[in-house]
């Protein structure tokens, strides 16, 4: 599959869900393998997270939105509150990109927020994220191979 319409490699929403699913798991060794202390780690960090965050936000919020379902027309997206709401929440992620060298908690901000999306957007409780995370892993494979 062409990955250059997205804002994010497959590989980057894989690297968040396997980032989120070690700390769930609280599993240190993990999360050193996959996130160290160097400025690139932390850049990558906030990619990944951004790109989890693309993903849930335009694959399962937007989707699920009133105004989508009822198929209404408000001539101008930008007169739709629920999807500014969503589409702000990724531009302050991808923001913190080129943040994420200068402080290294920027990466777990991103984390919290897209955990935050699972939580409170998508109607998942908390004990059922890890196999949230693991149907986002799923499908971004599957379209990986096409």
């Amino acid at each position: 599959m062409d990955e250059s319409g997205k804002p994010y490699t497959t590989d980057e929403v894989l690297h968040a869900v396997a980032l989120i699913q070690a700390h769930l798991a609280e599993d240190e060794e993990a999360v050193q393998a996959l996130q160290d202390e160097t400025e690139e780690s932390a850049r990558q960090c906030a990619r990944s997270m951004f790109a989890l965050a693309h993903v849930i936000v335009f694959g399962q919020i937007i989707p699920e939105m009133w105004v989508i379902k009822q198929n209404l027309d408000f001539g101008h997206t930008s007169r739709v509150p629920e999807l500014n709401l969503a589409i702000h929440v990724l531009k302050r992620m991808e923001e913190r990109i080129g943040l994420a060298h200068v402080h290294p908690v920027v990466g777990a901000l991103s984390a919290g927020d897209v955990m935050d999306l699972i939580i409170q957007c998508t109607g998942t409780r908390m004990e059922d994220v890890p196999g949230f995370l693991d149907t986002v892993r799923e499908r971004a494979l599957r379209t990986a191979q096409f």
